[in-house]
């Protein structure tokens, strides 16, 4: 390399290597050349993708049941219900627990309730027992005026027996 750079022009130079013994002789080299082949190749694929995992974890929710049990002749459990948040306050004031007279008729088993709700759920639990042994119903509702009245005594009078 230092040759190169200490070399003369390519005039002088030539003269210099006729003088040089003829079987070694020097060329100086004064450009390069890169040659690059621009094509693509295909080496192989990959998959780009996005994937979303979702974690089952584990949080105490409290829930409410109502809980409708039998006591006598036998104890057992007559049906269970789960309760939304909405109706927890109306389980909280539904008024008197059922009590049991007996008149001349039979036995009568009535309640108050604050939600229509509540008394459904109840009506709902009853029908679901094998032997429900109910002979007659009767159903009274306190409404806040008079239009409530009319509409819900219509309902009352298209759906029952009598």
């Amino acid at each position: 390399m230092i040759e190169y750079l200490n070399s003369e022009t390519p005039g002088e130079q030539q003269e210099k290597d006729l003088s040089i013994d003829k079987q070694e002789k020097i060329i100086p080299l004064l450009e390069e050349r890169l040659f690059v082949d621009h094509s693509k190749h295909k080496i192989g694929e990959v998959i780009v993708r996005k994937q979303i995992e979702t974690q089952m974890i584990q949080i105490p929710i409290r829930r409410e049941k109502l809980i409708i049990e039998q006591v006598s002749p036998e104890h057992k459990q007559l049906a269970e219900i789960d309760l939304n948040e909405r109706e927890i306050s109306e389980i909280l004031t539904a008024a008197k627990t059922s009590e049991v007279t007996n008149f001349e008729s039979g036995l009568i088993v009535s309640g108050e309730f604050s939600s229509p709700k509540i008394a459904s759920l109840l009506l709902n639990a009853i029908n679901l027992e094998k032997n429900q042994g109910c002979q007659h119903i009767k159903i009274s509702i306190l409404v806040e005026n008079e239009s409530q009245q009319q509409r819900y005594q219509e309902w009352f009078n298209r759906c029952t027996s009598s």
